[in-house]
């Protein structure tokens, strides 16, 4: 009984660092907006978009307390290095501010990661306002966009593929707690 209390304190204090940080992930992806919701989709007018098809969405409001902050964008067939440039937008304060171009590559899904500077803090904690300007020079290119991802203090962004939602770390940590508890009880019994 003594190893088997050793075991879950040591568990807990393992665990302690990710409950106490503020590190926060949040997603907004299909069913939501025009975001695919199927990798096979991809091609699909819905989800393909061109310059007259720009739009806008909004994140999750995340509780203040972050020291850092990113936003990724996963787009599909971005073709960046021949000319294609897709700009993103985040409101701070009420106007829209460019954080940049979309960075991808053709044919594949592909996250581009804006660092987000502590004046968009207030706006993070109310639920941050994102805007993609497709094809800017309206030069006929297409992009789809599988999710929108704001992550605060390090913590890890899913994959950028469509539907895949990876174990959350936390959840690793029990699995793997869950198999020595399992272990230290099939050793004592033995």
């Amino acid at each position: 009984m003594k190893k088997i209390k050793s075991v879950l304190a040591a568990l807990c204090l393992a665990g302690l660092p990710a409950m106490t940080s503020a590190a926060t992930v949040d997603v907004v992806e299909a069913p939501s907006g025009f975001f695919v919701p199927d990798p096979s989709l991809v091609y699909s007018g819905t989800y393909w978009r061109g310059a007259d098809q720009d739009w806008s969405w909004t994140h999750g409001a995340i509780a203040a307390g972050f020291t850092t902050a990113s936003l990724l964008i996963s787009a599909f067939d971005v073709d960046f290095e021949f000319g294609e440039f897709d700009e993103i937008f985040a409101m701070d304060d009420g106007v829209w501010v460019s954080l940049g171009l979309l960075a991808g590559a053709s044919d594949v899904f592909a996250f581009t990661e804006f660092d987000l500077a502590s004046n968009f803090f207030d706006d993070i904690a109310e639920g941050l306002n994102v805007r993609i300007d497709i094809d800017t020079g309206n030069s006929g290119w297409l992009v789809t966009l599988s999710k929108s991802v704001i992550t605060t203090d390090g913590a890890a962004p899913p994959p950028p593929d469509p539907g895949v939602v990876p174990l959350p770390a936390a959840g690793w940590l029990m699995l793997a707690g869950l198999g020595g508890l399992a272990a230290v009880r099939r050793r004592k019994s033995v």
